[in-house]
Order: structure tokens, then sequence, then C-alpha cells
């Protein structure tokens, strides 16, 4: 295993793995060939870590690849981030553009693009005209004016004007007028604007998938 204390880095570097870092400040070009784990790693240039990546504090506004999946407790994404497998953190915010296979967070504040077959979360905020592809496992969805998602399980759901979202199984909703969702279907409360358009509505039993417990 290579040990590093802190390292900058302006030009172009390959590394092979494993790698246990305490900070790496990026602003060229990174290769790891292997895992990583560290304390803290900063990306404004173009980063790659082809194995396991364990870092408590990640920041990304260049590019980040990962060709396996990522643990952190605190993740910012203000450029590109892939990562291959999955993905889970504390605290994930993103301005720019997301992908994993799978994303499980305590909080996600969405201001960009975020993309992964499911997304588990215990709350998650959608800002204007921000978008989810894949579908959502959640305590508590704000979906803010003009942000897309597509289907949704949750515990409470706020949907904005002008808000587009395919299906919604939650046990309470409030929808805002000129928001377009397919189809609603409600355990507790279905609050929705007569100037909203929702293909269907429907009263359930209970939410089909289990959801994340909110302290």
């Amino acid at each position: 295993m290579q040990e590093i204390e802190d390292l900058s880095i302006g030009g172009s570097i390959r590394l092979t793995g494993p790698v246990k870092f305490r900070r790496i400040d990026l602003a060229g070009s990174l290769n790891i060939d292997g895992s990583a784990e560290g304390k803290s790693l900063e990306i404004s240039g173009s980063g790659k870590i082809t194995g396991q990546v364990k870092v408590d504090s990640i920041e990304v506004s260049g590019s980040l690849k990962i060709g396996d999946s990522c643990e952190c407790e605190e993740l910012e994404i203000s450029g590109s981030g892939d990562v291959q497998t999955s993905l889970k953190s504390g605290k994930l915010e993103v301005s720019g553009k997301l992908e994993a296979e799978t994303i499980e967070s305590d909080s996600i504040d969405l201001a960009g693009k975020l993309s992964a077959k499911e997304i588990r979360a215990n709350e998650i905020n959608v800002e204007k005209d921000s978008r989810i592809k894949g579908t959502i496992v959640c305590g508590t969805l704000n979906l803010e004016k003009g942000g897309e998602v597509e289907n949704v399980f949750a515990d409470s759901v706020n949907v904005e004007k002008d808000a587009d979202c395919g299906t919604i199984e939650c046990n309470e909703i409030t929808v805002e007028r000129n928001a377009e969702i397919k189809e609603v279907r409600y355990v507790k409360s279905a609050n929705i604007s007569p100037n909203a358009r929702v293909e269907t509505v429907t009263k359930i039993e209970k939410v089909s998938r289990d959801l994340p417990i909110r302290s």
C-alpha cells in the first residue's frame, strides 16, 4: 500500500493502488489503478480511480470517474461524477452532474442532474429546473418549480408548480398548480391543486416499498 500525507497535483500523475492518503488536491490529471482511502479529496482537474474509494470528504469541480464503489461522509459535485457501482454518502450536494448504479444517502440537495437505477435517501430536495433519472425511495421529497423526476416512493412529497413527475406513491402529498404527474397513489392525504394536471389519483392501503426511517 502506498501511503501519502499531502499531495498537490498540477500536472499528471499515475499511482498504483491501494493508496492511502490524508489529502489530495488535484488541478491536473490523476489516475489510480486500484483502490483509494483517505480523508480529503479535492478535484478541479480530471481524476480516475479504477477500484473502490472510501474518503471522508470529496469535492469535485472538475471530473471524477470511479470504476467500483464509493463511500464518503460528504460529497459535493459542481462538475461531473461517474461511479460505476454503488455510491453511499452522508451528505450529497450536486450542482453539476452525477451518475451511479445505485445511490444511498442521508440527504441529497440537487441543483443539476442525477442519474441512477435507484436513489435512496431520508431527505431529497430537487431545486428549480433540476432532474433525477431513476427510481426514488425516500422519506421526504421536495420538488421545486420546473424540477423533473420519474417514479417516487416516499413518506411525504411536495410538488411545486411546473414540475414534471411520473408515478408517485406516498403517504402524504401536496401538488401545486401547473404541475404534471402521471399517477398519484396515496395512503393518508392528497392535497392537489385543481389547476394541476394529474392523470389518475388512487387511495391505497400502504406504500409498496420499504421507506427509509427518518430520525
